[in-house]
């Protein structure tokens, strides 16, 4: 937003070709880190711990031949201490696998229910789900953020800023809409690819351990009791257990698992001895509902949209109740406003323009706090936006049409600085003609603050003024500007003859040593320097009289060998690089014309 050139909303081309390119970079990197690092961070999330035979021999007693069975190499396993009974794989690969159970799981589990939890884990290692989930997990945990934390959100907020600028409103409305449906479209994805995931890997496991009973008897205990309450939302993809409706949906319900288990092995779900009792459906379903699921359509069994719906506290708009209040409000709040030209539609369309906040906003700010190149600024402190708030004038109900006419009053007085902005809020810059402190200069401008204060060419403030036109002023005059004070008003008083003798002592010595010292710029900037400081002095104790004195009391031999040394040096090893222009002007006129080499400010009271 600090460099408009190339801001979104102000110049998408320019945002494209500058910034898109490295914010994809980085969220590529940063994507590749979360994947790289994805088991380490869901370790420290939900807190399992890595064991082996000696730590729980029943568990990797089950787990073993599963993983021959499928053919896998040797996966890390880890167990969780919690009452919950849940499980998940996660890595990114099969060498990196890590299949995780819960203390509540393993004790709440027969054998023969612990096999087919561990063979529907070890499915998702041998079919690259892991690397698949932890993908998603990872996008739609950046989703979900983004989405929570997004500026042009629609808020409360918003609604009473778009009363003074009317283009937030659509733009903050947009903005909601688009981020609740790229969440919405998420959400449904996750869901999708997670159920046919957990399916997929459920009909393996019943091929795998014979079993399906057992593996529809765990499903039931499982989803019992499966949240852990130290995981996170986006962890909940990845167990064999999660939400089935709602936003964070990430599972089909248990009793579509297990209808789909029975389309598969028809009755070997019902009656082998691990089957499960109609006791164990009493906290989910019934019997009579997973049969008719059985012989349903499959499609409807999964609608994705309805069930991430369920219990959302946001609306279509992607707006909570209280958001719509405050809409409806500023709404009807903008039709009072503009209600005199509400038939007409160039006039409308002109108080809903965003270009106003690039200028009243956007171009300002970046002029002002630009980061960028001495340039940009240089540019707009010229007027990168000069007149910029013209046609907006006359627009009535809006922020820029109020700017728009103050800048025109602004404008109307003679300030330089019309439009109102960042930079030129609380400061009046009128251009003027510029006498120089002599008095005699022509046709010279200059900018100047209310208070008084000289704008530079970079748009400082300074108390001297601009460097360029003290080098005129010197080389046209032959003078130099010592003081940029005011100058004092009132009679002169007679020059105090001990004051005069001391300052015309100080300079001969200056002289002195100059004409017999060694011939180097240090020794000439000490004698200017000296020369400049004396010779104002005198004029600022006793004005004219002053430097009348001083001339008189001044050794004239002493003076000129100095000023021939000076001459000789410059002409042998020239004016030093290094030199300021304004020392640089200042030299060359003493030594053009010494007497002439006065405060210039003397020469307007004369």
């Amino acid at each position: 937003m600090l460099d408009i050139d190339h801001a979104p909303l102000f110049s998408w081309s320019g945002y494209a070709l500058r910034y898109a390119p490295l914010v994809l970079a980085a969220s590529i990197v940063w994507f590749a880190a979360q994947l790289w690092w994805h088991v380490e961070t869901v370790k420290r999330a939900v807190g399992f711990q890595f064991v082996d035979d000696a730590d729980e021999p029943r568990l990797c007693r089950t787990i073993e031949p599963l993983i021959i069975l499928a053919g896998l190499p040797t996966p890390f396993v880890g167990v969780i201490e919690s009452d919950a009974r849940n499980a998940f794989a996660c890595g990114v690969g099969h060498k990196k696998a890590v299949v995780v159970v819960t203390r509540g799981l393993i004790d709440a589990l027969s054998d023969a229910e612990l096999a087919g939890v561990l063979a529907h884990e070890l499915s998702h290692v041998k079919n690259g789900d892991i690397r698949l989930m932890a993908a998603a997990n990872i996008f739609m945990s950046a989703l979900t953020r983004l989405h929570a934390r997004n500026a042009l959100r629609f808020s409360p907020v918003h609604g009473l800023v778009a009363l003074a600028i009317p283009a937030v409103l659509p733009l903050s409305l947009a903005a909601t809409l688009i981020g609740r449906i790229a969440l919405r479209a998420g959400q449904v994805s996750r869901l999708l690819i997670a159920s046919s995931r957990e399916f997929v890997a459920d009909a393996q496991a019943a091929g795998w351990t014979k079993d399906p009973a057992a593996l529809a008897s765990a499903l039931l205990k499982v989803d019992e009791r499966y949240r852990i309450d130290s995981s996170r939302a986006e962890d909940d993809a990845m167990m064999i257990a999660g939400e089935s409706s709602g936003t964070g949906a990430t599972h089909p319900t248990v009793s579509q698992r297990v209808a789909a288990l029975a389309r598969v092995t028809g009755s070997m779900v019902w009656n082998a001895p691990a089957s499960p009792t109609d006791r164990d459906w009493t906290a989910n379903t019934t019997p009579a509902t997973v049969a008719r699921a059985r012989f349903g359509r499959r499609g409807r069994a999964i609608q994705a949209i309805g069930r991430v719906r369920q219990g959302d506290r946001e609306n279509f708009l992607g707006l909570t109740s209280w958001n719509t209040f405050a809409l409806v409000l500023t709404v009807g709040a903008l039709i009072g406003i503009h209600w005199p030209q509400i038939g007409d539609a160039r006039a409308m369309a002109a108080k809903f323009d965003p270009r106003p906040i690039g200028t009243m906003i956007g171009a300002p700010m970046s002029c002002e706090l630009s980061p960028f190149s001495s340039t940009f600024k240089r540019r707009c402190n010229a007027g990168m936006t000069a007149g910029a708030y013209r046609e907006y004038e006359g627009q009535q109900g809006t922020l820029a049409g109020y700017i728009a006419d103050w800048s025109k009053a602004r404008r109307n007085r003679g300030l330089i600085n019309a439009d109102l902005s960042v930079a030129s809020f609380g400061h009046d810059h009128v251009q003027e003609s510029y006498r120089g402190q002599s008095g005699r200069m022509d046709q010279a401008t200059v900018f100047r603050t209310g208070d008084g204060m000289y704008i530079d060419a970079d748009g400082h403030e300074t108390f001297a003024p601009p460097v360029d036109l003290i080098i005129a002023e010197t080389t046209k005059l032959g003078c130099f500007v010592r003081d940029p004070r005011p100058i004092e008003r009132g009679p002169a008083k007679p020059p105090n003859r001990n004051d005069i003798a001391s300052i015309a002592s100080d300079l001969n010595r200056a002289a002195s040593e100059t004409a017999s010292g060694t011939p180097d710029f240090a020794s000439i900037s000490y004698y200017l320097d000296r020369r400049e400081t004396l010779i104002d002095r005198a004029w600022a104790l006793y004005r004219q009289p002053g430097l009348d004195a001083l001339r008189a009391a001044l050794d004239d031999q002493q003076q000129s060998r100095a000023v021939e040394r000076v001459r000789a040096t410059v002409a042998q090893l020239g004016f030093p690089a290094d030199m300021k222009p304004v020392d640089r002007a200042k030299l060359r006129e003493l030594l053009q014309d010494p007497a002439a080499f006065v405060p210039c400010r003397s020469l307007r009271a004369t």
